[in-house]
């Protein structure tokens, strides 16, 4: 006897989502991109989908460290942490060097994007435009509070600004945590 539509759709929500899941819906146009991966049951922030999942579909190392998170079962939020919280957060090894080179780099010259609007928003702002992307430990399992996974270099530039004592520790900058369900 065929399944009913309810039944399907009861399936489906029950399949795990994964990266590689993800990425074999990977289109050039980002909103072809998130339509398919909506069609899987992802449901996360516009912003989120084309920093993480659009963005990054060709990085290895990133799909290694994320291969056993249930995407499906992330929710997404919006938040702020302060310098304080954001210097405890978790990086993973691969990408370490990328936070410590673009700390050394504004440490040593003081924040500078070549584009005009970064510029232009970090004098307003006294952070970043788009939120780094963390995962809660429990996403990942491991014991960490908060994961880095995307924006490796902001959060470099950050913890420069703050070695430099240019925004006090207690400033809070936007980030997109996804946290289990």
């Amino acid at each position: 006897m065929p399944w009913s539509q309810n039944e399907h759709n009861c399936q489906t929500s029950l399949m795990r989502i994964t990266w590689t899941a993800i990425q074999e819906t990977y289109s050039p146009d980002v909103s072809a991109h998130l339509a398919r991966a909506q069609a899987l049951g992802l449901n996360c922030p516009h912003d989120v989908f084309e920093q993480l999942f659009h963005d990054q579909h060709d990085n290895d190392s990133l799909a290694s460290i994320v291969r056993l998170v249930d995407w499906g079962v992330v929710a997404w939020e919006q938040g702020a942490l302060s310098g304080v919280a954001l210097r405890q957060v978790g990086v993973p090894r691969a990408y370490q060097r990328a936070i410590d080179e673009a700390r050394a780099q504004t440490t040593i010259q003081g924040f500078h994007d070549e584009r005009a609007e970064v510029m232009t928003h970090w004098e307003a702002e006294r952070s970043w435009i788009r939120a780094p992307i963390l995962l809660t430990g429990d996403v990942l399992q491991t014991a960490l509070t908060y994961e880095l996974i995307v924006g490796f270099t902001r959060l470099g530039n950050i913890l420069g600004v703050l070695d430099l004592q240019e925004i006090p520790e207690s400033a809070l900058h936007r980030v997109w945590i996804g946290r289990a369900a």
